[in-house]
């Protein structure tokens, strides 16, 4: 990761842990950081930050029945571990406190993140397309107006 950004460990490790003055990586390097790994740890934490949750844009020339299948089954099974934890948080003293709650709604804001993938899946895979076969504006697409 370090050479990938143009640092050395070293450079990247002061960076990291912020010591010898260094201050913590910049967003552009924490976008870069993403890229390169393939997650969406950046996206998640300014999503969360102001209450909501990422979700991935699906591509539909990526998708079949097979993916949608399989994107159901995980939004059920997330479904689940929310249920899971809401009981065992009640289970004992019939109250949930601020650790079970973060739990709680950490889990859920994975469901619905999975949910909304599913749903907008499911839309592109079977969106109409023109005769020159281009998907009209992908669903959740973003747009640039003025107001």
């Amino acid at each position: 990761m370090a050479g990938a950004l143009g640092m050395t460990e070293t450079q990247f490790n002061n960076n990291l842990y912020e010591k010898n003055g260094c201050r913590f990586f910049e967003i552009i390097e924490l976008e870069a950081m993403e890229d390169i790994s393939g997650t969406n740890h950046l996206a998640d934490y300014f999503a969360q930050r102001r209450g909501g949750f990422f979700v991935e844009i699906p591509n539909r020339d990526e998708l079949d029945h097979v993916d949608l299948f399989i994107k159901g089954v995980k939004v059920a099974a997330k479904s689940g571990k929310v249920d899971q934890q809401i009981n065992a948080s009640i289970a004992d003293d019939g109250v949930i406190d601020q650790d079970e709650k973060a739990e709680i709604m950490a889990l859920h804001r994975k469901h619905l993140a999975a949910r909304d993938e599913y749903v907008k899946s499911v839309v592109a895979l079977h969106e109409r397309v023109d005769a020159s076969g281009v998907q009209s504006r992908g669903v959740g697409a973003l747009t640039n107006r003025v107001e």
